[in-house]
């Protein structure tokens, strides 16, 4: 075989293998709750933490899809629609391989200013009305959890935004859920016609220390790739960067 042709072939070849490379599809299955998640745009603070981990993984291009969290652990466990899960707590029934710890939360008890209640510690909750976010029982610890069996007063709601209407409109005293969702709420959503919320009327009750969630891989390769890009952007500041510039508390 003629050289030129050799190198001809040679060169099509390593085309051939670094397209199909570049052209690897991951699809990752995220919830859709602002600012972290949002749908609309394909934007929010954690997408753009992925955005980042896979521009350092050129060879993978991702596509979102939006989901319930409840669909995400069927996917991620039994489904075909996605190759990774975005959003997983430690101690959740799933069957894939968790990266080390990655999207933040600070879930704290939020009560109107004018209230004045005083709410130092869990028990403090006992027999107050409240409104949480889907899953707080299993979440927030078995103090916690004791409370909200006994308080006939106590809900979840799997829309953070209905959390934070039923607290606002009085019909429940207390707003339990990520700070940082419900500072959206009230500068992105109009709850009455006239004005936004001013976030001053209300008291933050730190009763919770921050939290990490998860990505969950199905394939371990790829798991092991992205932790290895956490691991280093943690060590630069990175995560922080990212998180600072949305004013994350």
């Amino acid at each position: 075989m003629p050289r030129f042709l050799r190198c001809l072939i040679h060169l099509s070849l390593l085309i051939f293998t670094t397209t199909s490379i570049a052209q690897q599809v991951v699809k990752i299955g995220v919830g859709n709750f602002p600012p972290f998640f949002i749908e609309k745009g394909n934007k929010g603070i954690f997408i753009e933490v992925i955005d980042e981990i896979f521009r350092q993984l050129p060879e993978y291009k991702i596509e979102y899809l939006f989901m319930s969290n409840s669909r995400i652990l069927h996917e991620i466990n039994n489904g075909q629609l996605i190759d990774v899960a975005c959003n997983i707590f430690s101690g959740s029934a799933v069957d894939a391989y968790l990266t080390e710890p990655l999207f933040r939360y600070r879930d704290v008890a939020i009560s109107k200013k004018s209230n004045q209640l005083k709410i130092d510690n869990i028990s403090d909750l006992a027999g107050t009305s409240i409104a949480a976010y889907q899953g707080a029982t299993e979440l927030l610890g078995s103090e916690f959890k004791k409370m909200a069996r006994a308080n006939a007063k106590y809900s979840e709601h799997a829309h953070p935004k209905d959390t934070t209407h039923l607290m606002l409109t009085g019909k429940k005293d207390i707003r339990i859920g990520d700070i940082n969702i419900f500072l959206y709420d009230l500068k992105n959503k109009h709850y009455n016609k006239e004005t936004r919320i001013d976030h001053n009327k209300f008291v933050v009750h730190y009763l919770w220390p921050y939290v990490y969630s998860h990505m969950a891989f199905k394939d371990l390769t790829l798991k092991t790739a992205v932790n290895e890009v956490i691991k280093d952007f943690k060590l630069k500041g990175t995560m922080e960067k990212i998180y600072s510039k949305h004013k994350m508390q």
